[in-house]
C-alpha cells in the first residue's frame, strides 16, 4: 500500500470516529434546544390562555385541541408549571403521537383553574435519523473527495519521490556513471536527492576500490601459489626423497592447492553477491546437466558409486550460463565428495525443480541450514574448503530459487525449486 493511501486511510478512520462523536454531541445539542423552545412555546400559550380566561371569566370546562381548562371549586393549592411527556391523538396524522404536556393549577381572578396545554414533540428517533442521514451523506462526500484528492496528490506531489525510487531501483553498483537525481520544487525531496547522490557515489567509489583491490590481491596471490605448486611438483618428481620428506611435500602441496581454491571461491562469491553475472538468458538445463554429468562419470566410477538419472528433456531456465554451470558442478562435486565407496547418487530434473540425492554419513551438526554458511563443514571430508554450498545458496538467492536440504535414512537430498517470477 502506498504511503499517501496509508495516510488517507488513517485520516478517514479518525474522521469516522470524530463524525460518530460529533453525531452524539449534535443530537444532544439539537434535542436540548428543541426541548427549550417547546417549553417556551407552551409558556407563551399559557400566558395567552390566562388572558383569555380573564376576559371570559370561564365557569365551565373548556376543552379544545391541544389544551384544556377545568375550573375548580373552593380554595385549592396553586401548583407550579410541570412539564411531562404524554401520548395524544394527532388530528392530521390520525394516530397517537408523543406530546409535551404543561400542567399548572393557578388562581385567575376569583377562581382557581387547572390548565393543561399540549404540543407535538419532535421525537428523539426523528432527530437521530436526521443527524445520522446528514452525517453519513457528509462522510460519503468526504470519503470520495479525499480518495480522489489523495490519488491526485500522490501522482503530482509525490511524483519526484517516485522518480527517485525508480532510479534507486535500477541502481547498478557496477556502473561507473554517476547517478543524477532530478531537481524538484520541494525542499525535502531536493535534500533527499542530494543525500542519495552522495551516498550512491560513495558506494560506487568504495565498491570499485574494493573490487580492484580484491582482484589485484587474488591475481597476485595466484602467481606465487602457482610457483610454489610448481616447485613442489618438481620436488615430488625427484627420486631421492625419503618417505617422511615425500609426506611433507605432499602435505604442503595440498595446502597450497587448497589455498588457491579458496582464493578463487571467495572471489567468485564476491562477484555473485555483487551481481556481476548479468548475462541471464534462457538455457537448456537438461543438456547442460547431461554434459556435466558425463564429465563426472570417471570420478563416480572411481568410487564405485551407482548413478541413477531421471532428467526431463528440454527443461529451460532463465539464468546466466556460467552460474548454472557452477551451480550444477558444485552440487555434483558435493554429492561425490561426501559419498562413500559403493554408494549411490540420484539426479532428478523436472520442469519445476532439480534434486540430487546421495548416500553418505549422518551430519555431525544439529542444524542442516548451517551447511550453507561459509566455511561451515560437516567434517565429512577434509578436502572441502566449506564454500561449495555457500556458492550454491548465493546463486539460488540471486536467481530467486528456493533451496532445501533434508536427510533421512542415510540419504542426503538437495532440492532446488525454480520459483522465478
Amino acid at each position: 500500500m502506498r504511503l499517501i493511501f496509508k495516510i488517507t486511510l488513517v485520516y478517514l478512520i479518525i474522521t469516522l470516529f470524530v463524525f460518530v462523536l460529533g453525531a452524539v454531541i449534535t443530537y444532544q445539542v439539537i434535542k436540548r434546544e428543541i426541548d427549550f423552545e417547546q417549553q417556551n412555546f407552551l409558556r407563551a400559550r399559557l400566558r395567552e390562555t390566562t388572558r383569555m380566561i380573564e376576559r371570559r371569566k370561564l365557569d365551565h370546562n373548556f376543552i379544545r385541541e391541544k389544551f384544556a381548562i377545568i375550573p375548580l371549586n373552593g380554595e385549592v393549592e396553586e401548583k407550579p408549571i410541570v412539564f411531562s411527556d404524554t401520548l395524544f391523538m394527532h388530528q392530521d396524522l390520525k394516530r397517537i403521537e408523543p406530546h409535551l404536556k404543561l400542567d399548572v393549577t393557578r388562581k385567575i381572578g376569583e377562581r382557581y383553574y387547572k390548565i393543561s396545554i399540549y404540543d407535538l414533540i419532535i421525537e428523539a428517533d426523528d432527530i437521530e435519523d436526521g443527524v445520522e442521514e446528514s452525517l453519513i451523506k457528509m462522510y460519503i462526500i468526504l470519503f470520495v473527495v479525499v480518495l480522489i484528492l489523495s490519488w491526485a496528490v500522490s501522482f503530482w506531489i509525490l511524483k519526484p519521490f517516485n522518480n527517485s525510487l525508480e532510479l534507486i531501483r535500477v541502481f547498478d553498483i557496477t556502473n561507473k556513471a554517476k547517478i543524477k537525481f532530478p531537481k524538484t520544487s520541494t525542499k525535502e525531496f531536493n535534500q533527499l536527492n542530494i543525500f542519495l547522490e552522495e551516498m550512491t557515489s560513495k558506494v560506487k567509489s568504495d565498491y570499485h576500490s574494493l573490487k580492484e583491490f580484491s582482484e589485484n590481491a587474488s591475481h597476485e596471490m595466484q602467481t606465487p601459489l602457482a610457483i610454489a605448486k610448481g616447485k613442489l611438483e618438481l620436488l615430488m618428481e625427484k627420486g631421492d626423497l625419503n618417505e617422511e620428506q615425500v609426506h611433507m611435500v605432499n602435505s604442503a602441496y595440498s595446502a597450497v592447492s587448497k589455498l588457491s581454491r579458496l582464493g578463487r571461491s571467495l572471489s567468485l562469491l564476491t562477484k555473485i553477491e555483487n551481481k556481476e553475472f548479468k548475462n541471464a538468458k534462457e538455457i537448456n538445463l537438461s543438456e547442460l546437466l547431461n554434459s556435466l554429468m558425463f564429465s563426472f562419470k570417471e570420478l563416480i566410477e572411481l568410487k564405485n558409486i551407482s548413478l541413477e538419472e531421471s532428467i526431463t528433456p528440454d527443461v529451460y531456465l532463465n539464468i546466466d550460463k556460467t552460474l548454472a554451470d557452477i551451480l550444477i558442478t558444485n552440487l555434483l562435486q558435493n554429492a561425490i565428495r561426501h559419498n562413500y565407496e559403493n554408494g549411490f547418487i540420484k539426479v532428478v530434473l523436472e520442469k519445476s525443480y532439480l534434486e540430487i540425492v546421495n548416500s553418505g554419513k549422518p551430519l555431525s551438526i544439529s542444524d542442516p541450514q548451517e551447511l550453507f554458511i561459509r566455511f561451515k563443514k560437516a567434517e565429512q571430508s577434509g578436502e572441502s574448503i566449506g564454500l561449495g554450498l555457500s556458492i550454491v545458496k548465493k546463486i539460488c538467492e540471486v536467481n530467486n530459487f528456493e533451496i532445501n536440504y533434508s536427510y533421512q535414512n542415510t540419504e542426503h537430498s538437495l532440492k532446488i525449486s525454480f520459483i522465478q517470477a
